[in-house]
């Protein structure tokens, strides 16, 4: 449960509180399927996410990529699929990805970059931030930001980030939220990745 749903600097749920949830699956060979559901704002129903992809290590470097599809049932023309790859070292993280189709074709050839970090500062207690940039096809491309800490527990990871967007009318957004041992979750950026 978290009090916004923050993704790339803005609220996809026009800053109401979600709850999120999900089933995953991991096969020792590095493959992985899953299906990650969040609510949304009022009278926007849900998101549905099923994703797929392959995990593997590279030398010192976690390698992921795959294909993740936004579903949304109860909005028109808002499901985009996209092909999605990410690197780890050590603490830093790198992603990318990228629309290959969209109900609204004006997205197809967006892409989205971002660059993070963690550390922990104490046991079970970490900050990160991390900087990206969201490049739609028409090339009127917006930076955003996020900063956060999180801390585990036994029941969980609770988090608080706080994120932006450099473009005009852009809200600073902040975001409380827990989730279950082990569950990533979109909201928080602790838990990025699949």
């Amino acid at each position: 449960m978290f009090s916004d749903y923050i993704d790339n600097g803005e609220s996809r749920s026009g800053n109401a509180a979600v709850v999120q949830g999900g089933v995953a699956y991991t096969h020792p060979s590095g493959l992985f399927l899953g299906t990650r559901v969040s609510t949304l704002g009022q009278g926007e129903g849900q998101e549905v996410l099923p994703y797929l992809g392959f995990a593997t290590g590279v030398g010192v470097v976690d390698v992921e990529f795959g294909y993740q599809y936004y579903n949304f049932p109860e909005l028109d023309d808002a499901d985009e699929g996209e092909l999605f790859l990410g690197l780890g070292y050590g603490p830093v993280f790198a992603e990318v990805s990228y629309v290959v189709n969209a109900d609204d074709s004006d997205a197809d050839g967006s892409a989205v970059y971002e660059l993070g970090a963690e550390y922990e500062f104490m046991p079970a207690t970490a900050v990160g931030a991390s900087v990206g940039y969201d490049d739609p096809d028409d090339a009127s491309g917006v930076t955003f930001w996020s900063l956060g800490l999180a801390r585990s527990l036994d029941q969980g990871t609770l988090s608080l980030t706080y994120a932006s967007r450099d473009e005009r009318g852009s809200q600073s957004l902040f975001a409380a939220g827990s989730a279950p041992e082990g569950q990533g979750t979109s909201s928080c950026w602790i838990l990025k990745g699949y």
